[in-house]
């Protein structure tokens, strides 16, 4: 990440936070002219320092690691919407096998054709969409970490 979007972002979480620079140091056990070098992009916090930053601002712990943090922000630190792929996938994949089982079971009259074949189409359907949300959940939160 560079180096200009970490000392921009320090310092608008710090103003949010309604912390001066001294509060920051005071409260973070870092040097003052530490916080100003980091805030005008003259240095980068690695290892304690962002450990200690972090836990001042009252962040996550991994607030600032790289793929973290660039996943969810373009380069003006505005927020980007991430598109989830894998539960939209499955949720179309499973709501589709849902539909065709359902149409298949009323072919082979295991779900007998009439009034209230319609319903339990879209009934199962409707289940099999709440499994492909499940496991797109699921498949979500493995692969982006």
């Amino acid at each position: 990440m560079k180096n200009s979007m970490i000392s921009s972002r320090f310092k608008e979480i710090r103003i949010d936070k309604k912390l001066s620079q001294e509060e920051l140091s005071e409260k973070s056990g870092l040097s003052l002219r530490t916080i100003q070098r980091l805030e005008n992009g003259e240095s980068v916090p690695r290892g304690d320092t962002l450990k200690r930053l972090t836990n001042a601002l009252e962040l996550p712990s991994k607030y600032f690691n790289n793929s973290l943090f660039e996943n969810k922000y373009r380069a003006d630190n505005k927020k980007l919407f991430v598109i989830p792929w894998f539960l939209i996938g499955v949720f179309i994949i499973c709501g589709s096998i849902g539909f065709i089982l359902s149409l298949v079971f009323v072919m082979v009259k295991i779900i007998p054709y009439g009034e209230f074949s319609a319903p339990l189409i879209v009934a199962i359907t409707i289940l099999f969409c709440g499994i492909g949300i499940v496991i797109g959940n699921l498949m979500e939160k493995k692969y982006r970490k």
